[in-house]
């Protein structure tokens, strides 16, 4: 959509991006009706799981700020109904409880909300053959890294994966999703992707993931707090964004075991096809991870680096990770170390050094997780 100087949102793009979707849907939903209705293989059942987070913050050597000092616990509780093992249908909540206030969210760059609670997951999953269909809004089901989607962000929408073979052990998954009103507080904003995903390789051995995907964003009544470090401009006496954003998104990733160890190395490359005037030279992003171990079982432990740099229009800075304190025009590392201390429960560490790319300041950011996994 134009955005900036023409604020009107053009929908041509989400409608064919749906289009699509709605076709593929239809078309699994033909070629796939004996399967999609034969008899469930296994019985209906209901499953309750749930995770937590507790968390100590730290953000120092803020520009122009106070040291910002903070805890937060989450709980989320999911209620699955498994109808069989082709169709499932799941509720999620989630309730927050910080030291800051909801007030402050905005200013600290948060995605999250510091007090209340919500729904905040609700969809249908179907699996007709080859075909994997979600409705209603659930995590992010494609390919990406944080540096584009933060995983707490749920997805209003729909998504349609079609997985084929393509060669030994090897498969090729076609994607389309389209989302709507992603974030909090009257945002409309339409988000059409379109990705392909190869897969190849065992794990426990070699395996290699590669993704490469189009991200159409078209912002409408997204609130000016989530503009975070991206150009805006005034234009009909309201701050609107400088750019489109249209981004293709190139992803690879790398799983090996060094002994009985698993590795993970992979890197992410980002380039926005829709700046305009000042962010012309403002549009490409990277980021290098390595992984090393694993969480889960008592002992299991793991330890990561991850390295950002992400100019300052590459990505819309509404819906990325908040993990990291600036969503764009910044660069830095992320180091973390993380030991499992009971089932599915584990304390990690995490160390951020980031730099905004136009400060010669070094932000230092602490943080001490507390968790248990699903």
């Amino acid at each position: 959509m134009a955005v900036g100087r023409d604020s009107r949102p053009s929908t041509l793009d989400s409608r064919l991006l749906l289009s699509i979707a709605a076709a593929l849907l239809a078309a699994s939903a033909a070629a796939q009706e004996a399967q999609f209705f034969a008899a469930p293989s296994e019985k209906t059942r209901v499953v309750f799981r749930w995770d937590a987070l507790a968390r100590y913050d730290n953000i120092d050597h803020l520009h122009f700020r106070t040291t910002i000092e903070r805890l937060r616990l989450e709980v989320r509780p999911e209620l699955d109904l498994e109808l069989s093992d082709r169709f499932k249908i799941g509720v999620r909540a989630v309730g927050d409880l910080g030291t800051d206030h909801t007030e402050d969210n905005a200013r600290n760059f948060d995605n999250y909300r510091s007090r209340g609670a919500a729904i905040e997951r609700y969809y249908v999953e179907a699996k007709p053959g080859q075909f994997v269909v979600r409705a209603g809004a659930f995590g992010m089901p494609l390919v990406a890294s944080e540096m584009l989607w933060d995983r707490d962000i749920q997805t209003p929408g729909a998504a349609v994966a079609w997985e084929v073979p393509a060669g030994a052990a090897s498969t090729l998954t076609i994607a389309g999703a389209g989302f709507y009103g992603p974030q909090r507080e009257g945002d409309q904003t339409r988000i059409g992707v379109g990705q392909l995903v190869f897969r190849s390789g065992d794990p426990s051995r070699l395996a290699i993931e590669a993704a490469g995907s189009y991200w159409h964003f078209q912002p409408d009544d997204l609130k000016p707090v989530y503009f975070r470090q991206n150009y805006t401009e005034i234009s009909g006496g309201q701050r609107v964004l400088v750019s489109r954003f249209h981004i293709v998104d190139a992803f690879a990733r790398l799983r090996f075991s060094v002994g009985k160890v698993p590795v993970s190395v992979g890197v992410d490359g980002i380039v926005n096809l829709g700046v305009r005037d000042e962010a012309n030279h403002d549009k490409s992003a990277f980021e290098g991870t390595a992984s090393v171990g694993r969480l889960g079982n008592p002992g299991d432990w793991r330890v990561f680096y991850i390295f950002q740099y992400v100019e300052r229009d590459a990505v819309l800075g509404a819906y990325n990770t908040d993990d990291w304190w600036f969503h764009s025009w910044h660069r830095g590392s992320r180091v973390g170390l993380g030991y499992t201390i009971l089932p599915q429960v584990f304390v990690q560490t995490t160390v951020v050094f980031q730099k905004r790319l136009d400060l010669r300041t070094t932000l230092n950011r602490v943080v001490v997780d507390l968790v248990k996994m699903f």
